[in-house]
């Protein structure tokens, strides 16, 4: 659905922005929440519509954004740090995080403004980069010390937005459902994949039964993909972490994982060449070398024994999500035609067996690079 300008120049409005509004521009970037960028006489602005399907508390959502944006405006400014930031969230004129847009349904829509950060850009892969290892290096170093600089930070604080985002087992028991539902007959395509997948059900849940027991509970992101990032244009540092929607509590292993499944694959999570899906080793490497340059100080022994492992897990659990929503209808992923979630499955499944091949080798460069005095 298309929003009227005049529609968010009123919505601009009632949020404590400096200048007068001189253009308002729609990024299409986002899958999720709508967003215009607002050019203002004096600053630029992002003024963005929540998803109220997907996040069905956006109180919470901002309570979460606040307290751990504000956690690290501190820890910025304790290091002396003036080249890395973070959203800055900008108050309505009531002082509140959030605007209520009441719409012609009587719907409640709900808006809120950030400060726009500028002369950055993000990547969708690693390839657009002038320098790709350089980049995937940037990537692992930036959700390194996003989590450094949460290290310390009362995680309890923090609500769940989205509820059992990554327990494995409950997306399990979803995949089971959806087959015993018979909504679909798709799931009879792929009878062998289930089989194989149930084999692999317990090794993949060690993170989620090991959580708040020897895996200690963090801060974490939660959807760690590449264009969450921004870096400079010029050196191509990376400067800030967008997209805080799902910050809850969870381990920094569901981070990494999922980070370097989405960074350090060789395609999109809709190709269906095989001989084009895999791990990139090198990229890999670089990831882990900038994130463990930021955290190795920090990771339990469990955590450090479990980080190869959680690339083959956050792959698995992606592609139980996929073989779900196909046998289901495709009710939840936005679809372009009618088997794309099952190429998207058939690309996850192809890209975990590719990772369960190298995981010696990643685990090996991992406690190698923990062993290195700096």
């Amino acid at each position: 659905m298309v929003i009227p300008m005049n529609k968010i120049e009123e919505i601009a409005s009632h949020f404590q922005l400096e200048g007068t509004i001189t253009s308002i521009e729609e990024n299409n970037q986002g899958n999720i929440n709508k967003t215009y960028i607002i050019s203002c006489t004096k600053k630029k602005y992002l003024i963005q519509k929540i998803n109220a399907n997907v996040f069905k508390e956006p109180y919470l959502v901002m309570k979460n954004i606040e307290l751990v944006t504000e956690h690290i405006k501190k820890k910025l400014k304790e290091n002396k740090d003036t080249i890395h930031k973070t959203l800055n969230i900008i108050k309505t004129k009531e002082n509140e995080n959030l605007y209520i847009y009441i719409n012609k349904e009587g719907e409640k829509e709900y808006y809120r403004a950030f400060d726009y950060i500028d002369n950055c850009v993000s990547f969708d892969s690693l390839n657009e980069s002038k320098n790709p290892k350089q980049l995937a290096y940037e990537v692992g170093k930036s959700f390194g010390l996003f989590q450094r600089l949460l290290n310390d930070f009362p995680v309890s604080a923090l609500g769940e937005t989205i509820k059992d985002f990554h327990n494995i087992k409950k997306r399990f028991n979803d995949l089971l459902l959806s087959i015993e539902n018979k909504v679909t007959n798709r799931a009879s395509k792929y009878s062998k994949e289930i089989i194989d997948l149930i084999s692999k059900m317990k090794e993949c849940s060690i993170i989620s039964d090991s959580l708040g027991k020897t895996i200690p509970v963090r801060v974490t992101h939660n959807d760690t993909k590449l264009n969450n990032i921004l870096v400079d244009k010029e050196s191509e540092k990376g400067i800030a972490l967008i997209d805080l929607d799902t910050i809850m509590p969870g381990s920094s292993l569901f981070d990494l994982g999922d980070g370097i499944r989405s960074a350090c694959s060789t395609a999109y999570e809709d190709e269906t060449d095989k001989e084009k899906i895999f791990l990139d080793v090198d990229l890999t490497k670089s990831y882990l070398k900038g994130y463990l340059e930021e955290m190795k100080e920090y990771l339990t022994f469990d955590e450090i024994n479990d980080m190869a492992c959680s690339i083959k897990i956050m792959t698995y659990e992606l592609a139980l999500r996929f073989l779900t929503d196909y046998i289901n209808g495709d009710t939840y992923f936005k679809i372009r035609y009618k088997e794309h979630n099952a190429d998207r499955f058939k690309n996850q499944y192809l890209l975990l067996q590719d990772i369960e091949s190298k995981i010696d080798e990643i685990q090996m460069f991992i406690n190698e690079t923990i062993k290195k005095k700096d």
